[in-house]
Parts: structure tokens; sequence; C-alpha cells
């Protein structure tokens, strides 16, 4: 207890001394949108450099969809709002990432993610620029910055991560500071503010903003459906509320109703969207993991979590004590020369055993390295690179050293699962795509899901994403969203 209260009143007295710079120096900024003083740490410089760098980040780790005539439509949905925010002379950059789950958001210097879930789920063009709106709005009141300089001032204090998260992070490429941000929640205040200024920018650009509350109605109904995947879910990071929904209403003014919505418009972007899950790049059947890009099958033990993403999937025992991380990279480079680079990209690591290891008949370079992280804690990080194709994949066993032992047994079961995906019931699956037909004005959506032999498991959740229900009947014309 009385550790807790030393680091409190440590923690009082850095935010009060950082508070006094801020009076002397440049550490306080005017915010762009409200005209105050604030404690940030980032010029807009280093905080457009930060973006920069993140966006390289973010792509690398989550993957862009690739769909030109989908990705131009948002950029001229986005690029039509820039105009009338606080900061119009940032570089800003609107990209989809080709994620199934619902989220979208910003990263310093003008940098705007959605993923394609998130398309998925919306039915106008208004609902599309409303959310563009809310994340620029988060861009033009430096959110994100003064979001990181506060967890910066808390880390003055007192350490968040702990040592195998950390060294996970490091691994597998989400150390970075930029998408450290992406974990974390934003306050109420930051979304109220977001939602001010999104409907702002909006109803300047000419969009009803009444639509904002139909895509809150969407979230609260799918709820957060982040699980199996790196990336938050939209309602981890931007906490929905009742007050937050009332107080979004009271922003509306009558003639809102007048200004465009563009279901169709927006609606036929969709057609031929990948829905859920891409199996091409990966999927679990049983205890076994298949990635048809890479052509790779790896299996893993019961109970362990699994976390997918386009170039790695990552498994965590159950007491989340021990992790497991797959990852490809095309390079020409020798095993040997290619794990001595990976291995000097660690700090405080010691390489304490290398050299060839026979897998699965395919010839392998091995590494053990002891790692010292920044809690003085010893982390083993067993490593196997091996060549198929044009790839190099790394696979790496870690565990805190005390406890690696005890995960031995595990750590040889999938590493020496790891094998050449051949067999064509599993190299050959195609995703689920989104299609559109027009509702004929008659028949229930119930009905229409029947003829059109719609998965029955999909219903309930395309009932939301049409914005109707199962017993309604969309009036003629209408289109609605189908999976194939």
């Amino acid at each position: 207890m009385a550790g807790e209260n030393f680091t409190r009143k440590f923690r009082i007295v850095v935010i009060l001394f950082l508070g006094f710079l801020c009076l002397q120096f440049s550490s306080c900024a005017v915010n762009p949108v409200t005209g105050k003083k604030e404690i940030i740490f980032f010029s807009e410089e280093s905080e457009i450099k930060l973006g920069q760098q993140t966006d390289q980040e973010i792509r690398a780790q989550f993957g862009v969809y690739e769909d030109s005539r989908l990705t131009n439509y948002l950029q001229r949905v986005g690029q039509a709002l820039v105009p009338h925010t606080h900061r119009p002379h940032l570089n800003y950059q609107f990209t989809i990432l080709n994620v199934p789950l619902i989220n979208a958001f910003a990263v310093p210097g003008g940098y705007i993610y959605v993923t394609r879930g998130l398309l998925a789920a919306l039915n106008s063009e208004a609902e599309l620029a409303l959310v563009l709106g809310h994340e620029l709005g988060h861009i033009n009141a430096r959110h994100s910055v003064k979001k990181l300089s506060q967890v910066m001032i808390v880390q003055i204090g007192l350490a968040v991560a702990g040592a195998l998260s950390e060294t996970m992070a490091k691994i597998s490429g989400l150390a970075g500071i930029g998408l450290q941000l992406l974990f974390l929640k934003y306050s109420r205040d930051d979304e109220r503010q977001a939602d001010e200024l999104g409907i702002l920018y909006a109803r300047q650009s000419g969009y009803n903003p009444e639509k904002m509350i139909s895509f809150f109605t969407t979230l609260e109904k799918l709820g957060d459906l982040s699980g199996g995947h790196q990336l938050p879910g939209f309602l981890s990071t931007h906490p929905l509320t009742s007050e937050r929904i009332q107080r979004a209403k009271s922003l509306l003014h009558p003639e809102d109703s007048k200004l465009k919505i563009g279901y169709s418009s927006y609606l036929q972007q969709l057609d031929k969207l990948i829905f859920g899950e891409d199996p091409r790049y990966g999927f679990v059947e049983g205890n076994t993991f298949y990635h048809p890009h890479f052509r790779l099958q790896i299996s893993f033990p019961a109970q362990w979590k699994i976390v997918k993403q386009p170039k790695q999937v990552s498994f965590t025992a159950p007491d989340q004590q021990a992790g497991f991380i797959i990852q490809g990279e095309e390079s020409t480079a020798n095993l040997e020369a290619y794990a001595q680079q990976k291995a000097a990209q660690l700090e405080q690591g010691i390489v304490i055993s290398q050299g060839t290891e026979n897998l699965n008949g395919v010839i392998s370079f091995q590494q053990t390295i002891k790692l010292t992280t920044s809690e003085n804690s010893t982390i083993i990080l067993r490593q196997n690179f091996v060549r198929q194709d044009r790839f190099i994949f790394t696979l790496s066993a870690v565990a805190e050293e005390d406890k690696y032992p005890g995960y031995q047994d595990d750590f040889q079961f999938i590493t020496f699962s790891f094998r050449r995906l051949t067999d064509s019931r599993y190299l050959n699956r195609q995703p689920r795509r989104l299609v559109l037909i027009k509702a004929n004005g008659h028949s229930s959506l119930r009905q229409i899901f029947q003829k059109a032999n719609t998965p029955h498991s999909l219903w309930e959740k395309l009932a939301i994403m049409n914005a109707i229900t199962l017993d309604e009947k969309p009036p003629r014309g209408r289109l609605i969203k189908l999976v194939k």
C-alpha cells in the first residue's frame, strides 16, 4: 500500500512539474478546435511524422483491402469533408483495411482507416460521411496526440505492460508508439467532441447528420464483435453510452432532414465486398490453422487462443504465460543471415544457442535468445527460420525463463506441426461476399433470405445490417444486402 501511495504521489508531482514546464516553455500547444492550451509533447511536424510511420505499420499489420473502385469512393467522400475541418491543410489519407470486424480510427497527422466490416454495416453515404467526420474530429482536436502525451505521463510513474506482452509486442511489430494508440479508449469528453465535430463537418458538406443515430443503433445491436483479431472493435475504443446518443440527437437541426443521405449511391459500392473472414488469409478447423496464401498449416494445443493477421498468426496459452508467433516475409536472404538480422533488432538480447535443425524434412535455422525486458525480467525466445518458396517463415516461442520449461512440450508440438499445405480442400477456399438485390415490395426480408438461400445463421446479423427486421417488407426497389 505504501508503494502504491508513493507511486500516486510521484505521478502527481510529475504532472504538476510538467504543468509548470507547460507554462514556461513549449510543451503546451493551442488546440486548433477549442483555442485552449493543452499539455502536448508533439509539434504538428512531429505529429505528421508519427502518422507517416504509424501508417506504414498499420498497413503491414492489418492489410489493405484491394478494391480501387471502393477506395476511390471512400477518398471522394472523405476529401469532400476536409475543407470544412479546422485543419484543412493536412494531407488526409483514407484507407480501407482488410479486416472483417467493425471499426474506424484515426492516427495523428491525417490518417483515417475504416474496416471492410464497417463498410458492410453502413447503409448510406451520409453514415459514411459521419463516421469519417467523427474520425476527422479526433485528428482536428488532436485527441490522439493528447492521449499519447497522457500515456507518456502515466508511464513515467508506472509501467503498464507485463514482461511477456512487451516481448510479444516487439516480436509481432505492435510495440510502435503510434500502434499503441489503437488500443486506448478515448475519453467520454473526446467522444462527445468528435461527435459534435463529425456532425458539423458532415452538415457543412451537405450530408444529413441524422444518420449518426442510425449508425449508433446498428452498433448497439451488433455489439463489439472483436474476438479473434488483434485490432479492437469500435465499441472497445469508442465507448457508446445512452447519454452520448441523446447528446448527439440534441445537436441535430430541423433543416438537417433536407440534406443528402445517399442510400443507393452508397450501397451500390458494396457489391461483391468480402464479408466476414477471408479464408485465403487463414482459417481454423479443429486445432489446425490453415493459410492458403502462404500454403502452410500448423496445429496448436487445445484451449490456446489464436489471433490472425495478414502476415502473421499468434497463439497464447490459456494462462497467458506463454506465446507462439508465426510470421511470413518475402526474402532472398539465406536463413542464417536472416536470423542474425532479426536478432540484431532485439535490444538487450543475447544469443545462447543457434544452428541448423531438421523440421519435418526441411532444414531450418534455429536460434535461442535470452532477453532482458524493461522490467528486468528474463525472457527466453526460441526461433526457427524456414524457407518455403519465396517466403521465410519465423516460428517464435516465448515465455519467461522460469516458466519456459513448463511449455517446452507445447512449443515442440506447435513447431513440428508446421508443414506445407497441399490439400486442395483447404487451398481453394473462397470468401463469402455481399451481393445486392432489389426488393419487390411484396416479400418480407425473411422471405428474401429464404429465396436467396442465405445461410440461416446470418439472418439476424444481416437484418441489422439492412436496418430492418426480418418480418418487415422493404419497399419496392430498395437495395438489400445478401451474402453468397
